[in-house]
Parts: C-alpha cells; sequence; structure tokens
C-alpha cells in the first residue's frame, strides 16, 4: 500500500542553545529537511516552549541558563515523557554524557559536530518514537 506523499512540515524539534548562532544554523537545517523548528536560548524558555508546541525531539546544550541542560532534559522527560532529547556539548569528560544519559537523554552529540549526523540522529529518535507509538517493541543494540 503506497502512502500518499508528504506535503506539510514533519515532526516539531526544539533547540535549546545559548549561541545564537548555532540557533540559527540549526533551525535552517531543520527546515530545510522540513521539520517545524522552534529554538530557545536558555532552560526556562526551552520548558516553556516545549509544553507549548510538544516536539518530537529536543537537542539541548550542557552550558545554557536556567539550571543548565541536564536539569533542562530530566525536567522536560518527567513532564513530556514522549519527547527524545539529544545532549550536546564541547566538553570532552565523559561524565557530562553519562548525567545526561542518566536523566534522559535518548542520545548524545559532540559538539563541533557533522550536521549530517545530527540529522541522522534526529530522524532515527523521531522513527524510534513512531514505532514505539505503534506499539512495536524494538530492539537496541
Amino acid at each position: 500500500m503506497n502512502e500518499a506523499p508528504r506535503t506539510g512540515p514533519r515532526e516539531r524539534i526544539l533547540v535549546v542553545d545559548d549561541e545564537a548562532g548555532i540557533r540559527e544554523l540549526l533551525l535552517v537545517l531543520f527546515r530545510k529537511n522540513l521539520y517545524q523548528a522552534v529554538a530557545a536560548a536558555d532552560a526556562n524558555d526551552g520548558f516553556t516552549l516545549a509544553a507549548e508546541v510538544e516536539p518530537a525531539v529536543a537537542i539541548i546544550d550542557y552550558h545554557i541558563a536556567g539550571g543548565g541542560g541536564i536539569n533542562l532534559i530530566r525536567k522536560l522527560r518527567e513532564h513530556l515523557p514522549d519527547i527524545r532529547c539529544i545532549f550536546m556539548t564541547a566538553h570532552d569528560a565523559p561524565e557530562y554524557f553519562e548525567q545526561a544519559l542518566e536523566a534522559g537523554a535518548a542520545d548524545t552529540i559532540r559538539k563541533p559536530f557533522d550536521i549530517l549526523l545530527l540529522l541522522a540522529k534526529v530522524e532515527r529518535l523521531i522513527e524510534l518514537r513512531k514505532r514505539e507509538r505503534r506499539g512495536v517493541v524494538v530492539r537496541r543494540g
């Protein structure tokens, strides 16, 4: 059975980063790939925006005002359990990534990052989310 081609924007993506250049780059990337993309500069605005638009995926930087990225991930997963979070940071220390995963991040990426790799991670998380919503068991590993 063939599905009709998608004519409207795809899933919503939230970007939370204190660097305006990163926010703009990611907004352009996702919009060019037909996602509905929104952005915030800090954790408080990010949480408010997430509650309003209920994004499928949030890309969250470690160093943001309003409590930091790891706390935002924890708060988003508590209030919006269906959201998938990607944690990003320029720090090399593995404990940052471990803390993010423990807080509920579904994936991580290190700055500077390959935009095609980030896009692939987003697409993979959206597909996993769709499968989980349909009740399909997804094996990891």
